[in-house]
């Protein structure tokens, strides 16, 4: 019997201290080769006996296999036992896995958790095996996940998340789980005075204030982001210890998100100051401290000061280190006061956070060289000075523009006007040439170029300088193709261009003569030769064969320089007319313009002349292609020209370059709707008529309106048809009687004084149930005194009713009365012999077809009906 009881007190004392024991666990993930990971399930237990024989846990691989895997590290610190278990396995194919692992029982009296010795900790994590995004491995959780506060006290955690691949990271809170992955019952999150919550950037845990003592669990997602789409995450479910304290946790001091150049060092001081003036220590953890090569370090590492701890992070960065996304640094500042304790458990020692975000950028490529041959622009520039960078973009603009980026600031920003024109994928290849994608280069402009170097995961370095370079002036250069402003109602064609300064007379040798093509349209797509002019000082050329004004078509013009000794030298780029088109509209006239030119306009200023007048005057200035001319009066007739001012951005052109449209007229007019009214319904069912009453546009956005249309249909879904209109702006009551039914659909729309008509107004549906419902009275008196003679329906009840099926039986089930005639009208003869039923009682049974926006529907109504003589 005493053996009997030993044994029993120690398997009870067994079994509490095995349900006792699990604090916080996560699942985390390292890629080995292939389809082969090796997965760490990381656990936070109570001291004890059992926990020292727990050398498995089971983790279940997400592919459907599972594997019992052994402890490989066991770290006991004080009352807390820091325990990893490996596990290495190979996946089928590419695709999405869950691994997971649930273990028995947590820790007891866990306030937040229900009864919580009995509930299982479950924790996954989320690997995505995808080869077009790359393999990847799971963040690690640099601070561990054991934390403690004060009542009444702010608490805040950071995981300290490092993810080794430089994807993005982002956090969210979860519920704890427990049995097969469920939420557990009755959890909630911790109780706060103001709030609980999680920077889901940072990764901070911030609880103002805990309210009660004691133990609380939460978890929540670490999720990795690459090229926008997720590639896994990492459960975290950690516990906080709460004790009644009267401490601060330390205050931290030090810069906020920065930026440094690969190669550089990047150097700050951090300061912790603990105002009720124990001593207090700082501590960093991240992605910087966690690199091969030149790891980041803080000085002194060990750094406990009474009040205030100050420490200098310095990181000497190298090509290696650089990535798309920063890294994160988190700086923990904790008091380590001795007299603050919480029974059974450590010293409680408050914390603060501070977490800065560090980019590695690359340098910038250097001595970026633009030069021009012929009609191209040849680029160069040095090699990238990091060998892990994997090539080059570049960008082009029109003139200088003197970027110089921000620390933090890579690539090239739209915002310069640079557009990116080509990329290379091999870092030896520091060459490119710009030929315009074969169609070469435009001469007088100035082409600036700047280059960045890329890198694996999409990282950007600084931009290079500016380079910048334009075409040698060895060919003609056409500056004007206008109306000839001296005489702008001709409509005559005024071309010019600027002669070629720099052409080699040795290579190309004279005498020289300009042949001056044209072509209709903007492009040059047929041109003709129209003249021919010797020497290269006449540069000018009047078209008088072609009068702009009348023709309805733009002209393009080419200037070909040829060599009587060896012919063609080169020729302009091809340059149009300004074409000017007119809308026109209700008392306005839009203007719209197009043209094909080598060089840039600036700005373009509107002339007009008023109807009756001779003279054009400036009206106005657009930047763009398009002017908008309001207030006209129609029927009257308004001409008009442009006139641009634009200019070449290389020197040694005339500037600024102007040149005029052809004269166009127009004469705007009413070809706009008023706008739509606004429309209501109401019902009559007694009179089977529908009400309907709208507003007058005349009175808010229209004055010109004069009648409407009136618009119906049947049924919600058939076209509505125009079955009626008003006679005056004022008439807003339409009045839709001698229906079947009020079912019905109604549209209104507003005419002006020249037959413009609106779009619809709002449509607005009558159906079946906006009146009672088909109802017969339950008794009547057919004694022929005027009152009550007839058994007929209640009169507001037929409004949808388009027929019906009764039957009237009498008390032996005898038909006396059958009709389909929604009003019945029943004088109480029997229908076989008209005779009067006798006084009593009868039954009726009536199938009521009700007219509805779908269509007719049956509803059938049982009932009785009492006569009396």
């Amino acid at each position: 019997m005493k053996k009997f009881l030993l044994s029993a007190i120690l398997l009870f004392t067994i079994t509490l201290a095995f349900a006792d024991h699990q604090r916080a666990a996560e699942i985390i993930y390292k890629h080995i080769n292939n389809l082969t990971y090796e997965a760490r399930i990381i656990t936070y237990t109570k001291d004890n006996f059992v926990n020292d024989q727990r050398d498995y846990l089971t983790i279940e691989w997400g592919d459907g296999s599972s594997e019992e895997i052994p402890r490989i590290i066991k770290d006991i610190n004080g009352n807390i036992v820091y325990n990893e278990y490996l596990g290495i396995h190979t996946y089928p194919a590419s695709g999405t896995y869950m691994l997971s692992m649930e273990d028995p029982t947590r820790n007891y009296g866990i306030i937040n958790i229900p009864n919580s010795i009995k509930v299982p900790t479950y924790v996954e994590s989320e690997l995505v095996i995808n080869p077009f995004l790359g393999y990847n491995n799971s963040v690690v959780l640099l601070n561990r996940p054991i934390d403690y506060g004060c009542v009444g006290k702010i608490f805040i955690h950071n995981p300290g998340a490092y993810d080794i691949d430089g994807d993005s990271l982002s956090y969210k809170l979860v519920e704890c789980r427990g049995t097969e992955g469920l939420v557990i019952p009755g959890y909630t999150l911790p109780a706060a005075s103001n709030f609980f919550t999680l920077n889901s950037h940072t990764g901070d845990v911030i609880w103002d204030s805990p309210l009660i003592q004691g133990k609380y669990n939460i978890a929540f997602l670490i999720e990795e982001w690459r090229n926008g789409v997720r590639v896994g995450y990492v459960t975290r479910d950690m516990q906080i210890l709460i004790s009644s304290c009267s401490n601060d946790p330390p205050l931290i001091e030090c810069i906020s998100d920065t930026c440094v150049e690969a190669g550089s060092t990047l150097e700050f001081d951090v300061m912790a100051i603990d105002t009720d003036e124990y001593f207090v220590e700082i501590t960093a953890t991240g992605g910087p401290f966690e690199q091969s090569q030149s790891p980041a370090f803080i000085s002194p590492d060990l750094n406990p000061a009474p009040d205030t701890a100050e420490i200098i992070f310095t990181w000497n960065t190298i090509c290696e280190h650089i990535q798309k996304f920063p890294y994160t640094v988190i700086f923990k500042a904790e008091d380590t006061d001795d007299t603050v304790t919480l029974v059974n458990f450590k010293t409680v020692n408050l914390v603060n956070f501070k977490t800065v975000n560090i980019t590695v950028i690359g340098p910038s490529p250097k001595n970026l060289l633009a030069e021009a041959l012929g009609n191209k622009i040849h680029l160069s520039w040095n090699k990238s000075e990091c060998e892990n960078a994997v090539g080059y973009k570049l960008y082009k603009r029109n003139g200088y523009y003197g970027f110089i980026p921000g620390y933090c600031e890579t690539g090239v920003p739209a915002y310069t006007g640079y557009v990116q024109i080509h990329e290379i994928n091999d870092i030896n290849d520091t060459t490119f040439i710009d030929d315009n994608n074969g169609s070469g280069l435009i001469h007088g402009i100035d082409y600036c170029y700047m280059v960045i170097a890329t890198y694996p995961d999409g990282a950007e370095s600084y931009a290079s300088l500016e380079a910048c370079d334009a075409l040698k002036k060895d060919i003609p250069v056409i500056t004007n193709v206008s109306n000839d402003s001296t005489n702008i109602a001709d409509g005559n064609v005024f071309i010019a261009w600027s002669k070629p300064v720099d052409l080699d007379t040795i290579q190309h040798p004279g005498p020289y003569n300009y042949l001056v093509y044209r072509s209709e349209g903007f492009y040059g797509s047929n041109l003709n030769l129209i003249v021919t002019k010797t020497g290269l000082n006449d540069t000018l050329y009047f078209d008088n064969d072609v009068n702009l004004n009348t023709s309805g078509i733009p002209y393009s013009y080419r200037i070909n320089l040829v060599s009587e000794t060896i012919g063609d030298i080169g020729f302009t780029r091809i340059a149009s007319s300004i074409f000017l088109s007119i809308y026109e509209t209700d008392n306005e006239l839009q203007l719209s313009w197009e043209m094909n030119i080598p060089w840039e306009n600036d700005y373009y200023i509107v002339y007009r002349c008023n109807p009756g007048q001779i003279e054009f005057d400036s009206i106005g200035l657009s930047n763009t292609n398009f002017y908008s001319n309001s207030g006209l009066i129609n029927g009257q007739e308004y001409c008009y020209y442009i006139e641009s001012v634009g200019k070449y951005t290389s020197h040694g052109f005339v500037e600024p370059i102007i040149n005029f449209s052809q004269i166009k007229c127009g004469i705007p007019y009413d070809n706009v709707p008023p706008c739509p009214p606004v429309l209501s319904v109401t019902t009559n069912c007694d009179l089977i008529e529908n009400e309907l009453t709208w507003n007058n546009p005349n009175n808010t956005c229209a004055d010109d309106v004069e009648k409407y249309y009136i618009y119906y249909s049947p049924f919600e879904f058939t076209d509505l048809i125009l079955i009626d209109s008003t006679n005056h702006p004022d008439d807003t009551v339409y009045i839709h009687s001698n229906l079947t039914s009020i079912t019905a659909c109604y549209a209104v729309t507003a005419i002006d004084s020249v037959g413009n008509e609106s779009e619809f107004s709002n449509v607005v549906c009558v159906d079946y149930d906006v009146c009672p419902l088909y109802k017969l009275p339950n008794v009547f008196t057919p004694n022929f005194n005027g009152y009550n003679d007839n058994f007929v329906p209640f009169p507001e009840t037929v409004a949808a009713v388009e027929k019906i099926d009764l039957t009237i039986f009498n008390r032996w089930g005898k038909i006396v009365f059958k009709t389909d005639n929604p009003k019945i009208n029943w004088d109480g003869k029997n229908q076989r012999n008209n005779r009067d039923c006798s006084q009593g009682v009868y039954f009726y049974v009536c199938d009521v077809y009700e007219i509805t926006l779908e269509g007719l529907r049956k509803r059938t109504i049982r009932g009785s009906v009492s006569i009396y003589r």
